[in-house]
């Protein structure tokens, strides 16, 4: 009986030890994948109004692109589009940037067209419009980072507001980050190409 109990504390401490290794070394990977991951942020926020007559639309600009993450940003793509039966409502064109450095930040001058008269007014009688400004990045390591900036524009009318607004009727909903490894993303691309799987995935996306 004593050697079963000395071989079994045996056993649980060697098994605390292997978890105890396995979870300092996920800490260490964790510290190395913060150590290069980029974090971009939209500032400068503002809005206005263009054209007149049938070419009348908004414009909701960002003035800079900064990186306030510990990493190099690479291969930076923005872009948006909003389209509502075939017309769009809202549209960031394409910008690309090669790269920028931790805590370093970009003028970019970007502008989202809105048009209104796409958008149909809502129960309230009054537009809205949810708006997403993708951008996409990778860092040194191989991963991408995939950050969506989620607006809530409303039509400037009087008595009609948000709360919390970036600019005028315009509210930043929320900001989210998704990180992958670049060889995910390719098994990813692989198995959607397969026969029957990419209308699959179309229906469920």
């Amino acid at each position: 009986m004593p050697n079963s109990a000395a071989a079994i504390w045996s056993a649980v401490a060697a098994l605390f030890a292997a978890l105890s290794s396995f979870l300092i070394m996920l800490i260490q990977r964790w510290n190395l994948l913060e150590s290069v991951r980029p974090e971009l942020v939209l500032t400068g926020w503002a809005r206005r109004a263009e054209g007149q007559g049938d070419a009348a639309h908004e414009v909701i600009a960002f003035q800079t692109l900064r990186n306030v993450g510990r990493g190099v940003a690479l291969n930076i793509i923005l872009n948006a589009a909003h389209i509502i039966a075939n017309r769009p409502a809202a549209v960031l064109s394409t910008t690309r940037l090669p790269i920028l450095a931790a805590n370093e930040e970009k003028d970019l001058n970007g502008e989202i067209f809105v048009w209104w008269k796409s958008v149909e007014p809502g129960d309230r009688g009054y537009k809205y419009l949810p708006i997403t400004v993708v951008i996409f990045c990778w860092d040194s390591r191989g991963m991408r980072h995939e950050t969506r900036y989620n607006l809530f524009a409303v039509e400037l009318l009087p008595n009609v507001g948000v709360s919390d607004a970036i600019a005028p009727g315009v509210m930043l909903s929320s900001r989210i980050t998704v990180t992958r490894p670049v060889w995910l993303l390719k098994l990813f691309a692989r198995v959607k190409s397969i026969p029957g799987v990419d209308r699959l995935y179309r229906k469920t996306n």
